[in-house]
């Protein structure tokens, strides 16, 4: 058994006080283990006078702010490897990496849309809103940028995303059936089900099959059980979309997906030309001189 004793001092080993020469002994403990008696060297004493408690004061001070600078930079190393590993894990491009709201190109259009947006997503870093997105308009108005531009916000925050269309979902699927592969189809479906975020851009652009469909069911199903949001960009309104989604699969299905993705998500419509051919515009008009 452990009995720690009571601390003592070393009475031949002391330093003097710089400021009033007293003598400062090394402080000791001694504890017994198993019957053999051990002996731990601490500090010296700390003298009590006026000027050599201002030192230790100051001392002590300068310890404990530096105890709190190294915790904050072990604190910023941490979050800045957790915000590392949820870019990694989020399935983004580096082109979706650069999408945020202070690259988004406003117009009198969008504007609207930009800014309730924008809210939406301090709401989501915030941890106070719960709903999705079904972000629905043509191709180049910018449904992708606004939703990548939510995602880094989160990321940004630490908090975890994965960004994906379908047929990327449905393809990482079938590759875990391959014998080589270390990830199996239970987890790669519990990734999507639980992330924090999961975006599905361009829905309808797939004819998934009744296999598909079954997956895509099964993981929109949970977020919808457990609260979590789903934001989806699509060229379709609903009843499109529906029929995209059962060209090749079971329409009951397709119902139930698209049923809970409206119930649990925000409709947001953006009207706008496309930003990729207005670009290409002028830059073509940039190079007739």
């Amino acid at each position: 058994m452990n009995q720690i004793l009571k601390p003592s001092i070393d009475k031949d080993n002391f330093i003097e006080c710089e400021y009033c020469k007293n003598k400062l002994y090394r402080k000791t403990i001694e504890w017994e283990l198993y019957g053999t008696k051990r002996t731990i060297t601490l500090d010296y004493e700390r003298c009590d006078c006026n000027n050599a408690q201002a030192y230790w004061n100051e001392y002590d001070l300068k310890k404990l702010r530096m105890l709190e600078e190294e915790k904050k930079l072990e604190l910023m190393q941490e979050f800045s490897s957790k915000v590392e590993k949820n870019i990694k894990n989020s399935k983004m491009s580096k082109r979706n990496l650069n999408y945020k709201f202070d690259n988004f190109e406003t117009n009198n259009s969008n504007k609207k849309v930009f800014d309730n947006l924008k809210n939406y997503s301090e709401k989501l870093v915030k941890c106070i809103e719960k709903k999705g997105l079904i972000l629905v308009g043509n191709n180049g108005v910018g449904k992708t940028h606004l939703a990548c531009s939510i995602a880094n916000e989160l990321i940004e925050n630490g908090i975890p995303v994965i960004y994906g269309t379908l047929i990327n979902l449905l393809a990482e699927l079938r590759n875990s059936y391959d014998t080589e592969n270390n990830i199996s189809e239970m987890e790669i479906i519990k990734l999507y089900k639980n992330v924090d975020l999961l975006i599905i851009d361009d829905l309808g652009k797939e004819k998934p099959s009744e296999w598909g469909l079954e997956k895509v069911f099964t993981i929109i199903n949970s977020r919808y059980e457990n609260n979590l949001p789903v934001i989806i960009t699509t060229n379709y309104n609903q009843n499109s979309l529906l029929e995209r989604l059962s060209l090749n699969g079971e329409i009951e299905t397709a119902k139930s997906i698209i049923s809970r993705l409206y119930e649990m998500c925000y409709l947001v419509k953006i009207d706008d030309i496309d930003h990729r051919i207005k670009k290409k515009k002028v830059s073509n008009c940039g190079n007739n001189n």
